[in-house]
């Protein structure tokens, strides 16, 4: 039976939560119920939220079937990201925000985490850390990829603090009718990345989270992923059209409309999955992993940091507090008023 979207959005608001986590998927096979058993472990009796955009993978569907007492299946079509566009989706961050304290919007290739001082975590602390800091209008966690089809290291430069700029948030749902306000003022497009909050939003907060990507884990998925976004960019007609993926001209589209979310996304898709294939036809070896700058999730979530050092800097994030982030580029208030994290000084 078909839901409607209203009916939809009573559904989620139906399910009162402190916290709500929410993913969107398409034929991910390599992590659905990995990415299911982690956050339920966060979750307890809370239902996982999936905008499932058309799988038609039968291992998923068995992975929905196997758990469908645990999730909230919502099955869309057309473009891949729209849960992010408040155009289409401020009925759904309104029921997100009259059910719950907390919501995040996370891919199913990202883990969450909380920094509990010593070791990170992935249970229900998670919950009970979101009710002792609800005056926080939003968590900003440090968001850290895999490194070279390894899914326990991962890159960390203390000095580069993009990783929090362009992380996925831990939205405090009160600060919603602010978003809102925003959406209908000067246009807030999206909700995805920290850097996409309005300014109206900023006000105290913490690192303490940290979101694992694994971004870099498999080669085949990562292009598979991104073939299938191009494909509901009508950049191709089907995910397994690789003369079409060498033949674009990424000049001639970057020409036609260069300021776009469209044309940005598909440079980034198509300049990695080619970049992919290469590694693929070269057989790259993966004994090549960097010396520093890195963490390496060890057991029962403690972490080595190499070099040694970074290990201190990364407390200081994580610990730390950081006040209104309202540092950012007037230039690109197209879209959003973005902030510019430059310094370890604006955490400390």
């Amino acid at each position: 039976m078909q839901t409607s979207f209203n009916e939809l959005c009573s559904l989620i608001e139906k399910d009162k939560a402190v916290f709500k986590i929410v993913t969107k998927t398409k034929n991910e096979a390599f992590f659905i119920e990995k990415w299911i058993i982690h956050h339920l472990n966060i979750l307890q009796d809370t239902k996982l939220i999936i905008f499932d955009n058309m799988s038609d993978d039968d291992y998923v569907k068995s992975v929905y079937e196997k758990y469908k007492d645990s999730i909230i299946l919502v099955e869309f079509s057309g473009y891949m990201d729209i849960l992010h566009m408040a155009t289409w989706s401020m009925q759904i961050y309104k029921a997100l925000s009259a059910s719950s304290e907390f919501f995040t919007i996370i891919d199913s290739d990202e883990y969450l985490y909380l920094w509990d001082g010593h070791k990170i975590v992935k249970d229900s602390s998670i919950i009970q850390f979101l009710e002792e800091n609800d005056d926080c209008n939003f968590f900003a966690p440090l968001w850290i990829e895999n490194i070279s089809d390894n899914e326990k290291l991962f890159s960390f430069n203390p000095q580069n603090l993009s990783s929090f700029h362009f992380g996925k948030p831990i939205i405090n749902t009160k600060i919603m009718p602010l978003f809102e306000s925003a959406f209908k003022k000067i246009g807030v497009a999206a909700l995805h990345h920290v850097r996409q909050l309005p300014i109206s939003t900023y006000g105290k907060t913490k690192t303490k989270f940290v979101i694992l990507h694994l971004k870099n884990l498999n080669k085949y998925q990562r292009i598979k992923s991104n073939m299938q976004k191009l494909v509901a960019l009508d950049v191709l007609k089907h995910d397994n059209d690789f003369y079409t993926l060498l033949k674009i001209d990424l000049n001639a589209i970057n020409k036609s409309d260069y300021r776009s979310a469209r044309i940005v996304n598909i440079n980034r898709y198509v300049r990695e999955t080619r970049n992919l294939v290469e590694k693929i036809l070269h057989t790259e070896q993966s004994g090549n992993l960097p010396q520093n700058n890195t963490i390496e999730l060890a057991e029962e979530g403690t972490l080595k940091f190499t070099p040694e050092s970074s290990e201190d800097d990364f407390k200081k994030l994580m610990d730390s507090d950081y006040f209104d982030l309202i540092n950012f580029d007037p230039g690109k208030t197209d879209i959003n008023r973005y902030t510019t994290i430059q310094s370890l000084d604006y955490f400390l």
